[in-house]
C-alpha cells in the first residue's frame, strides 16, 4: 500500500500535482506566463526577483503577482512568455539558490458529473452505515463540546440553500460588513469563509460545490430536503479555481486549525478535515511540489483530506492523478462505486494510490436555488469520505477530544487507520484499492469505541521491542492517568544517554519509540517514572 498505518510520524511530502478530469491532459495545459515557486524561508520575493532578473537575459524578468499565503513562503510569479518561453522560466527557476520548488499553475476542474440518469433516494447512505452511528451521533460536536468544521474546497455555492444556510460556518471573530480583517489573518468580512477564485468575501453559487456540500453537511432532520452524513456539522466554503487558489485555501484553514489548537479553542476554527472533489488527470505528485506539500502541512495541525479519484476508467498508478496519487498519510483516496457494489465504469482506480471505494454514483443532495436531484461521479464519492471524517470526530469518546487538541496529527492518523481497517471487504475491489473494501463508518466507529472503552492503570513497560535493538525500539506502556512519565536511559557505567517527558496518549494505544541506531554496542537500562514509581527494563543495542 502507498501509505503506512503506523501513527508514527511524518515526512514533508514536497512532490505532488494539478486538477482537471474527463479527457487526457497535456503537458501544455498550464496557464501561459504563470509560475508558483516556494521560495526558502529567509528569502524575500524581492529579493528573489531582483536576483533572479539580473542573472538572466534582457526582457527574461519574472514579476511577483502575490504572495499564496503567509506561512509557507509559496508565491505567484508572472511572466511574459512571448519573450520567453515557459519551460525555460521554470527550469531557471528550479535551479535557482533561492528557490525550494517551482511548478506550474494550473485552471482545476471539478471531477465531472457524468450524464447518466441518477435515482431520488439516499441509498449511498445506507450502504455506508451511516443511519447505524447515527443512532450514536449525528456529528456537530465533540465530546469536548468543540465545534467541527469540515472544510470545502470547490468552484462554489449556494450559501442561501434552505438546507445549507444553517450549517455554513460562521467565523465568529469577524465583524460582517465593517470593512475591516477583525482577526488579522489577511482576509477583511471572510464571514462565512472565502471566494478565492474572485478574491472576495461573496459566494457564487455553484451546482457543483453545492451538491458537494450537501453530501457531506446537509442539515438533518429539519423536514427538508435530505440528510448530509453530517447533520450538525459547520461548513467552511472556499471557492477555488486554479492550483494557486488551492494553496491560498490550504493555509487558510491551517491558519484556523492552528490557532484552536494552540489556545484550547479560544480562537480559529476546529477544522479536521478538507474535500477534493476536484483534481488533474495524468499528473503524479512529484510535478507539483508545492500543491503536494499542503497535505503534510495540514496534517500536522490535524486536518485529514478526502479525496476523489478521476473519472476515467484507467490505473492512476500507471498514468498518474492528483491529488490521489500523493504519498502523504494525510490523505485518503477513494474510487466512486455503483449500487451494485462494483466500481463505477467510468471510475479511475489504483491498487497502491486509491485507498477505498465509496459509494457515490446516483447520490441525491442539495441542488442551486433550495432544489435536489442526482449527483454522481468522484465528485459524489469524495464528500461521503470527508464527511465520514468530521462525523467520526463526533463520536462520545473525551480521550478521542482531548487528543485531538493536544495530539492533532497523532488523533487524525488514528481516524484514518480506523476507516482503512474498517472497509467492508469485497472481491471486486481487491485488485483496484489499497485496502480491497468498500467505506464502512459504522466499522471504524467500532474500531475507535474500543480503544476509547480502555481505561488506564498502574505504571508499566508492558512491551519492549525488538531486543536486542539495532534501530527502532518500540516501548508499549500504562500510567496511571494522564500526567507526564518520565524515561530516563542509562548506560552500563551508570550514565544518563537518554531522557524524555511523555505525555501518554488518552485515546488509542500507550506507545512511544525511541532510535538508537547512534548508540554504542552494550546493555542500557530503560526506566520510566511517575511519582514514586519506577519501572526498569533492560535493553540490549547491538
Amino acid at each position: 500500500m502507498k501509505k503506512s498505518y503506523a501513527l508514527i510520524g511524518w515526512l514533508l511530502c514536497l512532490a505532488v500535482s494539478g486538477m482537471a478530469q474527463s479527457s487526457r491532459v497535456s503537458t501544455d495545459d498550464h496557464i501561459p506566463g504563470q509560475i508558483l515557486l516556494r521560495l526558502k524561508p529567509e528569502v524575500p520575493p524581492a529579493a528573489f526577483e531582483r536576483n533572479f532578473n539580473s542573472s538572466g537575459r534582457s526582457g527574461s524578468t519574472l514579476r511577483h503577482a502575490r504572495a499564496l499565503g503567509s506561512r509557507f513562503n509559496m508565491h505567484l510569479f508572472t511572466f511574459d512568455p512571448s519573450v520567453e518561453t515557459g519551460q525555460t522560466m521554470l527550469d531557471r527557476a528550479k535551479g535557482h539558490s533561492m528557490v525550494m520548488a517551482a511548478q506550474w499553475n494550473y485552471t482545476i476542474k471539478p471531477r465531472v458529473e457524468p450524464n447518466d440518469p441518477g435515482f431520488s433516494q439516499q441509498w449511498t447512505i445506507d450502504r455506508i452505515a451511516a443511519p447505524r452511528v447515527w443512532d450514536v451521533t449525528t456529528g456537530g460536536l465533540t465530546a469536548r463540546g468543540d465545534t467541527i468544521v469540515l472544510a470545502i474546497l470547490d468552484s462554489g455555492f449556494d450559501i442561501d440553500h434552505e438546507d445549507l444556510k444553517d450549517n455554513v460556518w460562521i467565523n465568529r471573530f469577524e465583524i460582517p460588513g465593517n470593512g475591516l480583517d477583525d482577526d488579522n489573518n489577511d482576509f477583511v468580512d471572510d464571514v462565512a469563509g472565502w471566494n478565492f477564485i474572485q478574491n472576495s468575501a461573496i459566494h457564487v453559487p455553484d451546482a457543483h460545490g453545492t451538491s458537494v456540500a450537501g453530501i457531506a453537511g446537509a442539515k438533518g432532520d429539519n423536514n427538508k430536503g435530505m440528510a448530509g452524513v453530517n447533520w450538525n456539522v459547520k461548513l467552511m466554503l472556499l471557492a477555488t479555481g486554479n492550483v494557486g487558489s488551492v494553496i491560498e485555501a490550504y493555509e487558510y484553514l491551517i491558519v484556523q486549525r492552528d490557532r484552536y489548537n494552540r489556545t484550547n479553542g479560544a480562537t480559529g476554527a476546529f477544522v479536521v478535515a478538507t474535500n477534493a472533489s476536484f483534481g488533474q488527470e495524468q499528473k503524479f505528485c512529484n510535478e507539483q511540489p508545492l500543491w503536494g506539500a499542503m497535505y503534510d502541512l495540514m496534517g500536522d495541525v490535524g486536518i485529514l483530506t478526502g479525496a476523489g479519484t478521476a473519472n476515467s476508467a484507467w490505473d492512476v498508478d500507471d498514468v498518474g492523478d492528483m491529488p490521489t496519487t500523493c504519498p502523504s498519510n494525510f490523505i485518503i483516496t477513494t474510487l466512486n462505486m455503483a449500487e451494485n457494489d462494483r466500481r463505477y465504469q467510468g471510475s479511475a482506480y489504483g491498487k497502491i494510490s486509491i485507498d477505498l471505494g465509496t459509494p457515490g454514483d446516483g447520490a441525491h443532495t442539495t441542488k442551486v436555488g433550495n432544489e435536489y436531484g442526482s449527483f454522481g461521479g468522484n465528485s459524489a464519492a469524495a464528500p461521503h469520505l470527508s464527511g465520514v471524517i468530521a462525523l467520526l470526530y463526533s463520536l462520545p469518546c473525551a480521550g478521542l477530544a482531548e487528543d485531538a487538541l493536544a495530539r492533532p496529527a497523532e488523533a487524525a492518523l488514528y481516524i484514518r487507520q480506523a476507516l482503512l481497517e474498517g472497509v467492508d471487504p469485497l472481491p471486486s475491489l481487491a485488485d483496484e484499492t489499497a485496502t480491497g473494501g468498500r467505506l464502512n463508518v459504522f466499522r471504524a466507529m467500532e474500531i475507535i469505541q474500543e480503544s476509547c472503552g480502555n481505561t488506564t492503570g498502574p505504571l508499566a513497560l508492558t512491551k519492549a521491542y525488538p531486543n536486542p535493538v539495532s534501530s527502532d525500539l518500540t516501548l508499549e506502556y500504562e500510567a496511571p492517568d494522564f500526567e507526564a512519565v518520565d524515561l530516563r536511559v542509562f548506560n552500563a557505567l551508570g550514565q544518563l544517554v537518554f531522557s524524555d517527558d511523555i505525555l501518554p496518549a488518552r485515546f488509542g494505544p500507550k506507545v512511544y519509540q525511541v532510535d538508537v541506531r547512534d548508540w554504542a554496542t552494550g546493555v542500557y537500562f530503560f526506566t520510566l517514572y511517575h511519582g514514586k514509581e519506577l519501572i526498569v527494563k533492560t535493553i540490549a543495542v547491538f
